[in-house]
């Protein structure tokens, strides 16, 4: 297999469709390294519950960046990959960005798109610092309700990423989640996805054996160093059992598990919403017989296309 440069694979997707699975069965045919685009596995100490991956055999990068107290933005995580793109492409290898975080993956499909050059509005923060969350929900929801709809579980309860996007809608009248299709890279883009009657077994079956595997106690190892108010505690996975955990609500394990299966479904549907409306970008219907063989010659006629 020829090496061939500049060539960017990137493969998204709703939870629960195989996007790791599939970038390793990529990585045994072209050598490979792979750059995690999930923002709840940047995380240090978050393991279980958002099934962090170590795969054999391949590299990984891009998991373990911080601490849970700490807040990682699309901005450095964009500057993080093209780095490790870089370094993979310098290694001769393929670099895989692979994950479910749609602003991740949009900050490099569209690159030349730089919300970030938007400066700070210190005035509008002085006034929004002081809103409830609900109110900055509703002030956002009402200046532009598709980029509300599309946040995640961690995204809508961060005071500061909702008051990052109002900034950037009042600074730049535009649609913050608008696209602008240009890239410095030969990408492909494979965006995983099977109906919602096929996912949601497969999310609940996860959710089941992630607590099997002993979630519970490593967010009571979590609690001991970081509190519900730190960031990373808000993820999926492990919000959702704060009731839980507070012996004076009194809410059960049934209750969690219920609200977690709940959220999980919820960031699957809105995924697919978001990756739909992404350019330049082939659907995989992971249901589909020999789906896996199909989608791994569409990967090498691509990576050996001069």
């Amino acid at each position: 297999m020829k090496i061939v440069n500049c060539k960017l694979l990137v493969i998204s997707g709703p939870t629960a469709t195989g996007k790791t699975a599939l970038a390793v069965e990529v990585s045994k045919l072209i050598p490979s390294e792979l750059i995690s685009a999930d923002s709840r596995q940047v995380y240090v100490g978050l393991d279980i519950g958002v099934g962090k991956d170590h795969p054999s055999g391949v590299p990984i990068h891009g998991i373990d960046l911080i601490t849970p107290d700490k807040i990682y933005s699309a901005s450095e995580f964009q500057k993080y990959t093209f780095q490790k793109i870089n370094e993979i492409h310098s290694r001769g290898k393929l670099p895989i960005v692979v994950g479910g975080t749609g602003f991740y993956i949009k900050s490099i499909l569209n690159n030349n798109y730089q919300t970030f050059n938007i400066k700070p509005n210190y005035l509008l923060r002085f006034f929004l610092d002081r809103c409830p969350l609900s109110v900055l929900q509703l002030i956002l929801k009402t200046l532009d309700f598709r980029v509300y709809s599309l946040l995640n579980h961690s995204d809508i309860n961060n005071p500061r990423r909702i008051i990052r996007k109002i900034e950037i809608k009042l600074s730049s009248g535009r649609d913050v989640a608008s696209n602008v299709s240009t890239s410095k890279f030969d990408i492909l883009h494979l965006s995983l996805t099977a109906p919602n009657s096929f996912l949601y077994p497969r999310i609940d079956a996860r959710v089941q054996s992630r607590l099997d595997q002993g979630l519970l106690t490593e967010i009571k190892n979590l609690l001991k160093k970081y509190n519900w108010s730190h960031q990373g505690l808000k993820s999926i996975a492990y919000y959702e059992f704060k009731k839980y955990f507070d012996s004076k609500v009194g809410a059960t394990l049934a209750d969690a598990q219920k609200e977690w299966t709940f959220d999980e479904h919820s960031l699957a549907r809105r995924q697919k919403t978001y990756f739909k409306a992404l350019p330049n970008t082939t659907f995989i219907d992971i249901t589909k017989i020999y789906y896996l063989s199909s989608t791994l010659k569409l990967i090498d006629k691509w990576y050996n296309k001069l």
